[in-house]
């Protein structure tokens, strides 16, 4: 009998140890590269490039955090030249977040890194168990999410 007060190998502590550990990896390979660039700021940039631009709000709501969060992520990557908020022409209260060119730059280069990165976390995962496991992260995340509405 099990007599821990509670066992972590559950679905959150295990995709939160997971999340942090591919965080760090593709941070010091990002680094070996030459690049400047965090996992969060990664995503942040690749919902910038894949919509052109976005407003600061929604990137909150898809990167599943709070706006305050968000807000101090755009803060250092705009000391970074790597995006430029802008009032939004219909709502000077909303900002708008586009990538600059220095961002732009690092596009090719950044998405090789990432590649190599997944293709070694994934490695010893089969294609069924990695379907399998984003199809059960999908379901939970829309669980909770309407569970906060």
């Amino acid at each position: 009998m099990n007599n821990d007060f509670y066992v972590l190998e559950d679905l959150g502590f295990m995709t939160i140890t997971a999340n942090r550990l591919m965080a760090a990896f593709l941070r010091r390979r990002m680094a070996r590269e030459g690049i400047d660039l965090t996992a969060e700021q990664w995503g942040v940039l690749v919902l910038v490039w894949n919509r052109g631009s976005i407003g600061q709000d929604e990137l909150a709501h898809i990167a599943c955090v709070d706006k305050t969060s968000m807000s101090r992520a755009l803060a250092a990557m705009e000391r970074k030249g790597l995006i430029v908020r802008t009032p939004d022409a219909a709502d000077a209260r909303r900002k708008v977040i586009s990538a600059t060119k220095k961002a732009d730059e690092l596009k090719e280069r950044s998405r090789a890194v990432t590649e190599e990165v997944l293709a070694l976390t994934l490695k010893d995962v089969s294609p069924q168990d990695h379907a399998t496991c984003i199809r059960v992260l999908a379901t939970v995340k829309e669980t909770l999410r309407a569970t906060e509405r």
